[in-house]
Protein backbone atom coordinates (compact mmCIF):
# COMPACT_ATOMS: atom_id res chain seq x y z
CA UNK A 1 0.00 0.00 0.00
CA UNK A 2 0.95 3.67 -1.01
CA UNK A 3 0.68 5.82 1.95
CA UNK A 4 0.34 9.69 1.13
CA UNK A 5 3.13 11.56 2.41
CA UNK A 6 2.16 15.01 2.92
CA UNK A 7 1.91 17.78 0.08
CA UNK A 8 4.98 20.43 -0.59
CA UNK A 9 3.36 23.84 -0.88
CA UNK A 10 3.84 25.49 -3.96
CA UNK A 11 4.40 29.67 -4.62
CA UNK A 12 5.18 31.56 -7.09
CA UNK A 13 7.15 34.54 -5.71
CA UNK A 14 9.01 37.54 -7.07
CA UNK A 15 12.54 38.33 -5.71
CA UNK A 16 11.82 41.56 -4.86
CA UNK A 17 9.19 40.57 -2.59
CA UNK A 18 10.83 37.96 -0.93
CA UNK A 19 11.43 37.96 2.76
CA UNK A 20 15.34 37.97 4.24
CA UNK A 21 15.50 34.35 5.11
CA UNK A 22 14.49 33.31 1.71
CA UNK A 23 16.85 35.86 0.26
CA UNK A 24 19.61 34.75 2.36
CA UNK A 25 18.99 31.23 1.08
CA UNK A 26 19.10 31.91 -2.21
CA UNK A 27 22.07 33.52 -2.38
CA UNK A 28 24.13 30.65 -0.28
CA UNK A 29 22.27 28.29 -2.80
CA UNK A 30 23.59 30.06 -5.83
CA UNK A 31 26.70 32.17 -4.68
CA UNK A 32 28.17 31.92 -8.03
CA UNK A 33 24.85 33.24 -9.82
CA UNK A 34 21.70 31.82 -11.14
CA UNK A 35 22.12 31.85 -14.94
CA UNK A 36 22.71 28.32 -15.61
CA UNK A 37 19.80 27.14 -13.69
CA UNK A 38 17.05 30.15 -14.59
CA UNK A 39 14.30 29.22 -16.73
CA UNK A 40 11.96 31.32 -19.10
CA UNK A 41 7.95 30.70 -19.16
CA UNK A 42 5.09 32.92 -20.67
CA UNK A 43 2.28 34.34 -19.06
CA UNK A 44 -0.25 34.96 -22.58
CA UNK A 45 -2.90 37.06 -20.31
CA UNK A 46 -0.35 39.41 -19.27
CA UNK A 47 2.17 39.59 -22.19
CA UNK A 48 4.92 39.19 -20.14
CA UNK A 49 7.69 36.34 -20.29
CA UNK A 50 9.32 35.73 -16.73
CA UNK A 51 12.95 34.89 -16.21
CA UNK A 52 12.31 32.23 -12.74
CA UNK A 53 14.63 29.55 -10.50
CA UNK A 54 13.35 27.23 -8.82
CA UNK A 55 14.20 27.06 -4.97
CA UNK A 56 12.92 24.32 -1.93
CA UNK A 57 13.09 25.78 1.19
CA UNK A 58 11.29 24.52 4.45
CA UNK A 59 9.16 22.55 3.10
CA UNK A 60 7.59 24.62 0.24
CA UNK A 61 8.47 24.65 -3.39
CA UNK A 62 9.43 28.13 -4.50
CA UNK A 63 9.46 29.47 -7.82
CA UNK A 64 11.20 32.66 -7.78
CA UNK A 65 10.61 35.35 -10.68
CA UNK A 66 14.29 37.17 -11.13
CA UNK A 67 13.43 38.84 -13.76
CA UNK A 68 10.45 39.72 -16.71
CA UNK A 69 10.39 41.02 -20.17
CA UNK A 70 7.76 42.50 -22.60
CA UNK A 71 6.46 39.57 -25.20
CA UNK A 72 7.49 40.87 -28.72
CA UNK A 73 6.09 39.82 -31.88
CA UNK A 74 9.05 38.29 -34.01
CA UNK A 75 7.48 39.09 -37.11
CA UNK A 76 10.88 39.31 -39.13
CA UNK A 77 10.56 35.86 -38.98
CA UNK A 78 7.69 35.30 -40.37
CA UNK A 79 8.91 37.75 -43.35
CA UNK A 80 11.97 35.25 -44.42
CA UNK A 81 9.66 31.89 -44.58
Amino acid sequence: MYQKVGAMRNLIISYKKLPETLRTAFHALYPEGYDDVAFEFEVPAKKLIYRAVRMNFDGVSYLIKVDQRPKIKESWMEDEW
